[in-house]
């Protein structure tokens, strides 16, 4: 795996493209910080910090990171096929429902909100973070099932 040189990656495409395993490997680092480059645009300019802000940002790599892992796997790891269009069309798909589903939630929660303005600010409670980060691993789920459902059909349209 390439880090920096370019070059030497371009070559090794050009020559031999990437098996399943070194194309894993670049997706899961790429997802990995991307999630930390998010995380860390969060913390600039940042009126408070403390232990929640610190979890939802471990949760917001990890989730990320450990979906992806499971995508890999559910595809059948280092002997699966086609890992790298499956995951980015399948996570391209599902997040677009992801968002909807979220957009679906935040109506209910806007008007709450505005029902309790002054009593409660819903969307600064832990429950929203905790709501947000159990959505967020649900998508993750949700991939990793498309993932292994197309894998297991691909099987058995070999056999």
């Amino acid at each position: 795996m390439y880090f920096w040189k370019l070059d030497l990656l371009k070559k090794q495409l050009i020559a031999k493209g990437l098996t399943e395993a070194q194309s894993y490997s670049y997706m899961l680092v790429y997802a990995i910080l991307s999630a930390i480059a998010i995380e860390m645009m969060a913390y600039v300019p940042h009126e408070t910090v403390d232990g929640w802000t610190y979890f939802a940002s471990i949760m917001n790599i990890l989730i990320p990171a450990i979906g992806t892992m499971m995508a890999f796997k559910a595809n059948g790891g280092a002997s699966g096929m086609q890992f790298l269009p499956r995951y980015v069309s399948i996570s391209l798909i599902s997040s677009i429902r992801y968002l909807v589903l979220i957009l679906l939630l935040m109506i209910p929660l806007t008007t709450a909100a505005i029902v309790l303005q002054g009593v409660v600010d819903i969307f600064e409670s832990r429950v929203f973070d905790l709501l947000f980060q159990a959505t967020y691993a649900l998508l993750y789920l949700y991939i990793v099932k498309q993932m292994r459902e197309v894998a297991t059909a691909q099987t058995d349209v070999e056999n």
